[in-house]
């Protein structure tokens, strides 16, 4: 007679990258659009997006493991994506360059990162570093999403994205209202997490 067997450990699909510093490559750029958020009662809408990394020297089921960080769309000297941007260069921003810079641009670039776990056990990205050794050649697939391609009727890219992710870009104030029908996905990714199913 066959067996079914209970027990305290998780037994997750989802592997994390460990803690420490890791060569990585950036391998996806995600459009989210304008994000509502709401911070000690007030709400604001932000622009956001997603980096993801790929880790090759930490491989879970034959492919490198991946970590991502939400950021806001702004190169602002105080924003997150600027400070990592910055550190991830190894210079500040011009003042020509601070008038628009293309982060599809990213996608394919290495760097080094440190990755620290916070207060509730899951991995983050604390730091962006220029590139310290040679990382291994790229696995998984490139891809940038542009939300305004989107808009335009390219909708191929989108269709390559987790049901998490396209759910957090129909959230967006772009597509409020739009008839997408995405199936049964799953609404209530939180943009502070890093727990996104790709």
């Amino acid at each position: 007679m066959s067996e079914l067997i209970a027990t305290t450990q998780q037994n997750s699909a989802y592997k994390e990258v460990s803690p420490g510093m890791h060569s990585a490559r950036c391998v996806r750029v995600i459009d989210l659009g304008t994000q509502k958020q709401e911070f000690n009662g007030e709400i604001s809408y932000k622009r956001q997006v997603l980096i993801i990394w790929e880790v090759p020297e930490e491989m879970h089921n034959e492919m490198p493991l991946t970590i991502s960080k939400f950021y806001t769309l702004s190169l602002h000297e105080k924003s997150n994506l600027g400070a990592d941007l910055t550190s991830w260069r190894g210079r500040a921003f011009t003042a020509l360059e601070k008038q628009g810079f293309d982060i599809s641009k990213l996608v394919g670039v290495p760097c080094t990162l440190n990755v620290i776990e916070n207060e509730k056990g899951k991995m983050k990205i604390n730091s962006v570093l220029p590139e310290s050794k040679s990382v291994l050649p790229q696995i998984h697939p490139s891809l940038f999403f542009s939300l305004d391609e989107f808009q335009k009727g390219n909708k191929e890219i989108f269709e390559e994205l987790s049901d998490g992710i396209c759910n957090i870009i129909l959230r967006s104030k772009e597509l409020e209202g739009a008839d997408i029908d995405m199936g049964d996905g799953n609404n209530g990714v939180d943009l502070e997490s890093n727990d996104v199913p790709f």
